[in-house]
């Protein structure tokens, strides 16, 4: 029987953008589309958290202000700050219930404070897939 971490930093990816608040929001658009990202971890100067962009804000802009009038503002103006994180060393199991509680569908991974890394439903499943076959008790 192998042994399983059930540590999400072992799960998380690492394919993740870092933005900033004043970032034109074209820029954000560009980098989502180019690197095939949903979303976006916002960060002050410190890399501290402080918001989230996701490709469904971007749409927003897009349909807001019309294809041909150009797309205005900035990552500020429409990222979330409401923001859910998980810590690095959070149990995969208790992130796979926060996603079925909640909404959302990728979680920020923060270590002191600062953004490493993502965790969707889908690495959540495959961590669980990895568990179930190991034979492991969780």
């Amino acid at each position: 029987m192998s042994n399983v971490s059930l540590s999400v930093r072992d799960h998380m990816s690492n394919r993740l953008a870092t933005l900033r608040e004043k970032q034109d929001i074209r820029e954000a658009v560009k980098i989502f589309t180019e690197r095939n990202l949903f979303g976006g971890a916002v960060v002050d100067n410190r890399g501290n958290l402080v918001g989230i962009l996701s490709v469904t804000d971007c749409i927003d802009v897009a349909l807001r202000t019309g294809y041909h009038s150009g797309w205005r503002g900035t990552v500020g103006d429409r990222m979330s700050r409401d923001i859910r994180t998980v810590d690095a060393d959070d149990n995969i199991l208790d992130v796979a219930e926060m996603f079925m509680n909640d909404h959302y569908r990728r979680y920020p991974v923060v270590e002191d404070n600062a953004v490493i890394g993502v965790i969707t439903r889908l690495d959540v499943l495959k961590a669980l897939c990895k568990v179930s076959e190991s034979g492991a008790p969780v």
